[in-house]
């Protein structure tokens, strides 16, 4: 079977998004970043033994070859927006809501393509996929970037791509055979790469990273909802979103 080169699919999410930059006027920090792995790659069985919630590619496409992983950086304008007080900045609510919308109509034209060269494929929604009582999803899109090598993972549970980790992600599988992106070698994070920071950790708001496995998760959830109902007459849209944790940091916009 023909190797469909990165660059292509590359091509086609950021034409997608270039024509929303047009469209709509935000400055999203582009290109973005895109990644890929193939299915049989021993990380995925490996991810689903320490989170079995998580499903493997091939459980929800059966014939699913590969996996790309691409990445929407948020503007610096947003992200500059949000780093100030404790309650996020509407424009960065306004992107979160946006770039959702934007990274699913990019997902959507990837599969369609995908499938008009013969091969099955489908996109996974942006958000809004997990169950509400234990915070668990089917589907990661950062543990999956993690796996396709679009970044690390940093204290803030937020995957560190070359674009920072002020980012939405999107996820598509298909029964192509994409070629395959290079992981890092190295931590992106300063704090696991030996030095310190843990910046993101003390910019919670209400401390949630500290207790993340005990309750903070669930703290997290629940303010977010708070915040989601406090502006959804403004935005008239539910945005539970925050970023406090991504903004203002060493890797918010860039690997440190």
């Amino acid at each position: 079977m023909t190797k469909i080169p990165l660059d292509e699919v590359r091509e086609l999410i950021n034409g997608v998004f270039e024509e929303e930059v047009l469209k709509l006027g935000i400055r999203f920090r582009l290109p973005a970043p895109v990644a890929s792995r193939n299915t049989s790659d021993i990380l995925w069985s490996k991810l689903k033994s320490v989170h079995p919630w998580i499903k493997h590619p091939c459980e929800i496409l059966a014939t699913a070859r590969s996996v790309i992983v691409f990445a929407l950086p948020l503007s610096a304008e947003a992200v500059e927006s949000n780093v100030g007080g404790k309650e996020p900045s509407i424009q960065w609510l306004k992107e979160y809501l946006v770039g959702n919308k934007i990274i699913e109509k990019a997902g959507t034209r990837v599969a369609e393509e995908l499938r008009k060269w013969g091969f099955k494929s489908i996109a996974i929604r942006p958000t809004h996929n997990f169950d509400e009582k234990t915070l668990t999803a089917s589907w990661s899109h950062r543990h999956a970037g993690y796996v396709c090598g679009l970044g690390t993972f940093g204290l803030n549970n937020m995957l560190i791509t070359v674009k920072g980790c002020a980012v939405r992600l999107g996820s598509v599988l298909t029964e192509a055979i994409v070629e395959e992106t290079p992981r890092p070698t190295s931590e992106y994070c300063l704090e696991k790469r030996g030095m310190t920071c843990s910046l993101c950790v003390r910019k919670c708001p209400i401390d949630a990273l500290s207790s993340w496995e005990d309750n903070g998760k669930f703290r997290c959830h629940s303010r977010l909802g708070e915040i989601a109902r406090k502006y959804i007459g403004l935005l008239h849209e539910y945005a539970d979103a925050c970023g406090k944790c991504c903004v203002g940091l060493p890797c918010s916009l860039s690997i440190p």
